[in-house]
């Protein structure tokens, strides 16, 4: 594994993934909704276009695509050989996309957005400690965690062991 490589693919990753994702959001805030904690979604339900809602998965997905796409060949080019070690830096970059979703995305914008969403401006679960006790931690903390990374590690991997 090459430490520095991994760590700048992590870093550069997580700019692109937090720029696209704040793109998307700023373009369809409503479609954005769907993911947000239940007192939101139920609130922003009778304006969300399902024509968005697609829009928003086609940004999203390739993205996703992309960015295991490119960490495994950049990892191949780094010199890293293996399932594990091509599991763990795929694990690893992930997590540096996390961290940076959940301190810019879940722990920053929240409060500033709330606006942007028809129908749930005044909704409870926008303050902070219940936006963070509903989605944020448990998103991050476990989903990501224990989900999400590892997959990415399991893709990562078999890419880069096909290369």
């Amino acid at each position: 594994m090459n430490g520095p490589r991994i760590v700048l693919d992590g870093l550069s990753m997580s700019l692109l993934f937090n720029a696209v994702v704040g793109l998307g959001f700023l373009l369809f805030p409503q479609a954005y909704s769907t993911m947000f904690p239940k007192e939101i979604r139920k609130a922003a339900a009778p304006y969300v276009d399902p024509k968005n809602v697609r829009k928003m998965k086609l940004i999203l997905y390739p993205l996703y695509l992309f960015m295991f796409a490119y960490w495994a060949v950049s990892a191949r080019f780094a010199g890293t050989e293996g399932f594990w070690p091509l599991f763990w830096t795929g694990y690893i970059e992930m997590t540096f996309v996390s961290v940076s979703d959940f301190l810019i995305l879940d722990c920053c914008l929240p409060g500033k957005v709330r606006h942007r969403i028809k129908g749930a401006e005044n909704c409870r679960a926008w303050e902070r400690k219940e936006w963070l006790l509903k989605l944020a931690i448990p998103e991050h903390g476990l989903g990501w965690t224990l989900f999400v990374c590892p997959m990415t590690g399991l893709f990562v991997a078999g890419i880069g062991s096909i290369l």
